[in-house]
């Protein structure tokens, strides 16, 4: 990984607690995966910094090396890998995402997780 993109990377990671890296701008991201992630993010109401991979072909081969992990988008949380966009779902459907969430101190609706896991059984 280039010192730039490094460097870049941790600008990123200290200026923003939540950050989920997709293939696309946020608007409309540019595969199925990314728009569930966003979408997810978005209904928990949970603050986070959108990176668009596609903008620099260099970004994506670090956040894979960082993360150790192929599949996008993908969600750090502290400048930790957290988890994909197909294991964000059972990481919700379990509550998993909830303990994350609430070790990190990290607000989100807690009404929203619940009403999604009661329609998600």
């Amino acid at each position: 990984m280039s010192d730039e993109i490094e460097e870049y990377l941790s600008d990123i990671f200290s200026e923003h607690r939540v950050v989920l890296f997709i293939n696309g701008p946020v608007q409309s991201p540019a595969d199925a995966e990314s728009m569930m992630a966003r979408d997810i993010l978005a209904a928990l109401k949970i603050d986070f910094h959108p990176v668009d991979v596609s903008s620099d072909p260099r970004i994506l081969p670090a956040v894979q090396e960082r993360s150790d992990w192929q599949q996008l988008a993908q969600l750090f949380i502290d400048g930790q890998f957290i988890c994909d966009s197909f294991n964000l779902t059972p990481a919700l459907k379990t509550k998993q995402l909830d303990k994350i969430l609430k070790d990190k101190k990290i607000p989100f609706d807690e009404a929203v997780a619940q009403q999604f896991r009661d329609m998600n059984p």
